[in-house]
Formats: C-alpha cells, sequence, structure tokens
C-alpha cells in the first residue's frame, strides 16, 4: 500500500484518464439509487423550492439545513423539468463531490508538486465515502468538508484570513466544520493568526445567512438553526462509529449524563491538543496531523453524532497518508474508511451491526492517531519525524 501511494505520486496521463473512466462509471452506476434521506427530506425540499418561487421560498423554514446548501439546491433545481427532483439532488452531489477534489488538490499542493496534487485529488475521487456520501447517498458534506481542507490549506500557506473565511463557510453549511477547532485554537495560540481574525467566522455567517433573512425569513430562526438541530432527537448515537455506539451497547447510560460527559470531554481534547501542538507547527505536514486529530477526535468523543460526521476524518487520512506514506498513515486512512462506511451500510441497506463493527475500527485508527500527534508534538525542541 505504501509503494502503491508513492507510485499515486507519479500517474501518467493515461492513468489520469482511466481513474476518472472509473469515477464516472461508478457515479453514473450510483445515480438510480435513491435513499432514504432523499425520499423524505432531500425531494420534498426541492419540490417546495420549486413550487414556491425558489428565492421566495427561502423564507420559509421548511428544510432543517442551514440556507447555504438550499441556495445551491435552488439553483440547481432549474434543471428540475430535465432531471427531476432526484436528479437535481444528485447533480448537485456530484459537483459537491467534484468540489472536494479540488480542495484535496489545493491542500496537498502545499506538500507535494503539483502534479502528484493532481494525481492525489483524482483518487480521491474513488474513496468509498466519497462515492457513498455523494453520488450514492445524495448528500451534501462535500461542502462543508471542502471548506475545511480549504481552511487547513490556508493555513498551511500563512494565510489566516483566507483560511478564517474558509472556516466562516464550512460551519455556515454544516456545523460539523466546528473540527477544526484544535487547529484553529492553536493557529491563535501561537499567533499564527492575529486575534482579530476569530471574528471572521461568524461575520462570514451571518453574510451567508443574508439572502435568506433578505427573502424574509426571521433573524432568529437563522441564529438558532444548530441549536433547534440540536433538539431535534435524543440519541447519544446515530449509527456513528464512535464511543458511544460502544458505551450505549454495554451499558445504560442516562441522556443528559452522556451528553454533558460528552461535550466536557470533546472540549478538554480541543484545548490540549491545540496547547500541545502550538509550539510545534513548523510544516504543513504538522497543521494537517493536527487537522486530521481534531476530525478524528471529536466526532469520536462528542455524543448525538450520525453516521457521516467523520467525513472530514475520510479526506485528512487519506491527504494525511499520501503526503507521508508510512504503515501507520496507511493504517490510519483505511481504517478512518473501514469505520465510515461501515457506519454508512447501516443506513444505506440496513447492515445490522454496521456501526458497531464500524466503532472498533475507529477506535484502533484514533490510536494510532493519537500516537502519530504524540511522537511529533512532544518536545519543546521539536523536530519532525521521518
Amino acid at each position: 500500500m505504501i509503494d502503491a501511494l508513492a507510485r499515486a505520486r507519479l500517474l501518467r496521463d493515461r492513468d489520469r484518464y482511466l481513474l476518472l473512466a472509473a469515477a464516472a462509471l461508478l457515479y453514473l452506476l450510483s445515480v438510480p439509487f435513491v435513499s432514504g434521506d432523499m425520499r423524505v427530506h432531500l425531494i420534498p425540499w426541492t419540490k417546495y423550492l420549486v413550487d414556491h418561487g425558489r428565492f421566495a421560498a427561502l423564507a420559509d423554514s421548511f428544510a432543517d439545513y442551514t440556507p447555504p446548501y438550499l441556495y445551491l439546491l435552488a439553483l440547481a433545481s432549474n434543471a428540475d423539468a430535465a432531471l427531476g427532483a432526484a436528479g437535481v439532488i444528485k447533480l448537485l452531489s456530484v459537483l459537491s463531490t467534484i468540489f472536494v477534489a479540488w480542495t484535496v488538490r489545493v491542500l496537498l499542493a502545499s506538500c507535494v508538486p503539483a502534479r502528484a496534487a493532481t494525481n492525489g485529488a483524482l483518487l480521491t475521487l474513488l474513496l468509498p465515502t466519497m462515492i457513498g456520501n455523494g453520488p450514492v447517498w445524495g448528500q451534501c458534506d462535500a461542502l462543508y468538508g471542502g471548506c475545511v481542507l480549504l481552511a487547513v490549506a490556508g493555513f498551511m500557506r500563512d494565510r489566516p484570513a483566507a483560511a478564517m473565511t474558509a472556516v466562516g463557510l464550512a460551519i455556515a453549511f454544516k456545523l460539523q466544520g466546528v473540527f477544526i477547532a484544535p487547529l484553529v485554537l492553536a493557529m491563535l495560540w501561537s499567533r499564527r493568526a492575529p486575534l482579530w481574525t476569530i471574528l471572521i467566522p461568524p461575520l462570514v455567517y451571518v453574510a451567508a445567512m443574508a439572502p435568506a433573512w433578505l427573502a424574509g425569513r426571521p433573524a432568529y430562526d437563522l441564529a438558532t438553526i444548530y441549536l433547534a438541530q440540536g433538539h431535534s432527537y435524543h440519541d447519544l448515537a446515530r449509527s456513528v462509529p464512535n464511543i458511544w455506539q460502544i458505551l450505549r451497547a454495554l451499558v445504560s447510560i442516562p441522556y443528559e449524563a452522556g451528553v454533558i460527559v460528552g461535550l466536557l470531554a470533546a472540549a478538554s481534547a480541543v484545548v490540549w491538543t491545540a496547547w500541545r501542538a502550538r509550539r510545534h507547527l513548523d510544516t504543513p505536514i504538522d497543521l494537517l496531523l493536527l487537522a486530521l486529530t481534531g476530525a478524528v477526535l471529536l466526532p469520536y468523543l462528542l455524543p448525538k453524532m450520525h453516521n457521516r460526521y467523520f467525513f472530514t476524518a475520510d479526506l485528512l487520512a487519506f491527504a494525511y497518508a499520501f503526503v507521508r506514506p508510512t504503515k501507520r498513515t496507511v493504517r490510519i486512512a483505511v481504517l478512518v474508511q473501514v469505520g465510515s462506511l461501515l457506519s454508512y451500510l447501516t443506513f444505506l441497506i440496513d447492515l445490522t451491526g454496521g456501526a458497531f463493527v464500524g466503532a472498533f475500527a475507529m477506535s484502533a485508527a484514533l490510536v494510532l492517531v493519537l500516537r502519530e500527534f504524540r511522537e511529533r508534538f512532544t518536545s519543546v525542541d521539536h523536530a519532525p519525524s521521518s
């Protein structure tokens, strides 16, 4: 596998065309599949947009996703007459997947030559969870995931304002954008990002909500979308491969106590990882590792997570293995993919126990990530390991 990643950096043009052809074929084969989320949520939302004038529909609280996704869905719905609602959703999902592949290239280009970065981006199109999330499921996690990758790339290139703007966009699409918090906090503590840049994400969020507000949606609703989502169900784990999936199978945990413990654990993890790494962010690989650590650790510890919440971990684990191929990094990338994919299959094909088994794969991945973290961020006189 290590040799395969090394060879992947040197793909010839013919091999690139074969990768693109394989991706196109798999994506086309995925189009007819209609997930439960599409039937229950996304298709009705698309029809609501079309039936209520698209922009005018943004005044209503007809969907529990944030407006930035609905803006894009409204634009894509112009193809409703030709593709139908399901086709519109799949079109947006595939375009989002292409977007996130481009952001992978931007990220990798900070660590490897441009041609190798392009090859890595093409390989990303074939990741199982990339195909499962967008072309199969019809979901939009690639939108916030791509923004997270742009934020990491911005920090790598010493462009903190641009990075914070990408953080704000990620959070505007999905709250899971906060999984980059350890890297953001470490950049602020180390003064690699000026303190004033912390104002950028909330300002970007406000700007992203403005079109919906202009359409007539109350400002209070837009400001409290994520609070409303948090009250939509009371379950410590929803087909997600994390510690709560394992614990709830072993013991009975009161919901309120689990939420408090999980939030405290996650907050402590953010502070600990950022503080530990703040003086050792010497290379782009260090920043990539810290971003990966947050992307695995936070959804692993937090309660009320869903099966797709390791999406940025899927991308960052692949990117880290691509730029630093070792036995451990490859194992991390594989284990994260396995854990996420099993949780996907729990929902998509009703695979009994998929998320539970996936939680053990993700636990193993987390152990390896923390070992990598410890070795690279141990001493004050940090020198990047080989």
